[in-house]
Formats: C-alpha cells, structure tokens, sequence
C-alpha cells in the first residue's frame, strides 16, 4: 500500500473515554427521540466500557497479529467471526450483519472467501451510526489496563480494520489510521478481518491463554500489509 500522506491514528488530543461515551449515548438518544428531555433507554444502558470478555485476560495478552492473507476458497463463516458480529449487536443493538462470507469468484483476495471477515453496515452519514462504529473502534483500539496498545483488537486476533476511507492494519500498527483506496470506500460499514486463531475462536478474547496470530512482540510484526482491494 502507497500513500504520499501517512497520517497518525490520532491526529488531535482524544477526549478522555467516559466523556466519549456520554456523547455518544447523547448522539444516539438525538437521534432516537430527536429532544433533549434525556438519554433514550438503551443509549442509558449501553457503551459505558464496551464489550466484556468472556474470559480473563492472561498476563501477557496476544502480540500485534502478522497478516495472514486468504489463501484458500472456504467461504463458510467460522466461529470466531460469528461470534465477533454476535457480540457487537447483542452490546451495540445497531446495524445489521452485511455478510462474513463471500462466493470465491467474486472480487480479488479477501477473508471473506475464508469467513474470517464480518461486514457491519453502519453509515458515516447517519450521526448515531457513524458514532457507534467509531466508539467500537475506540474500543478495539485503546489501551489496556497495563498500557497495551490495541488491547481489544490483540486479544480478537483482529489484522486490520476498513472505515470511511481508511485502514488500520495490525502488522502496520505503529502507522496508526492510513489512506484506503480500494473500490469500496467502507463509508457504509466497518469491515473486520481476523486471524486464523481469531476466527477460530482460540484468541484470549474468548478462551483466556493467548494464541499464536503470527507475530511475537509488542511491536508490529515486520509483514505484508492488506491490499487495497475490494474487501
């Protein structure tokens, strides 16, 4: 991937997380009720912390996880990615699923061919959507409790992540947020392409001992990158 501009992942001074999420659950009570009388059921109960985990991080939770591009023609969704997309709209209660798998003869390489990709449709033209997904990349994406870069994200197995526009890769971590220029520019959904343990299911995320996602450090791995392609 080529860019003449290689901006950061964060590009201004971020808003401490507990504010971010009250304004979130206020964009969402907008948009929901259209007043300001006050917060809409659901934004009252949700998007606090994200997500929990079912099971204990271990001491030392996944490394930033290698790109691990399609290589075979499977498209049957596997476990790790059906509960991925279970798990955001049992917390998120927004957006639909766009699909994990895709016919093999479609389009050019992707994880979806191997259904280790899962589509959230959730517009950047629609305020409470585009405020869900950027909350749930927040949470992929923050620290953890000891400092860890992308903590959510290393414990799923997630290689990169494609909305309005742009491209975090895990293997390309310290890059931060890159240019996407593939066909679709990922404005109607977030896109999620996980590793073979995270699609799995075998990522500390879900079982408590941290998987093999192909690197070894706390540092991005030295690999390939995703293409910009029709993922």
């Amino acid at each position: 991937m080529v860019s003449s501009s290689r901006p950061l992942r964060r590009t201004a001074p971020r808003r401490p997380a507990a504010i971010r999420r009250v304004l979130l659950s206020c964009t969402v009570a907008l948009a929901t009720t259209g007043t300001m009388t006050g917060l809409a059921p659901a934004a009252q109960a949700a998007f606090d912390d994200g997500p929990a985990a079912p099971a204990e991080a271990p001491d030392h939770i996944e490394p930033f996880a290698a790109y691990q591009p399609q290589s075979t023609c499977d498209p049957v969704a596997k476990p790790g990615t059906q509960a991925l997309a279970q798990l955001v709209f049992d917390y998120y209660g927004t957006g639909r699923n766009g699909g994990i798998t895709r016919n093999c003869s479609i389009g050019g390489t992707s994880e979806h061919k191997e259904g280790r990709a899962f589509d959230w449709m959730l517009s950047v033209n629609q305020p409470n959507e585009r405020a869900v997904a950027e909350d749930f990349i927040d949470w992929l994406l923050d620290e953890g409790p000891d400092g860890e870069d992308a903590y959510n994200a290393r414990r799923l197995g997630v290689m990169y992540v494609i909305w309005n526009s742009r491209i975090w890769s895990s293997s390309d971590a310290d890059e931060g947020w890159l240019p996407y220029s593939g066909p679709n520019p990922h404005t109607d959904h977030v896109h999620v392409s996980l590793t073979w343990s995270g699609a799995m299911k075998r990522t500390s995320f879900w079982t408590g001992e941290a998987a093999d996602v192909g690197g070894d450090s706390d540092e991005p791995p030295d690999s390939e990158e995703p293409p910009d392609d029709d993922h």
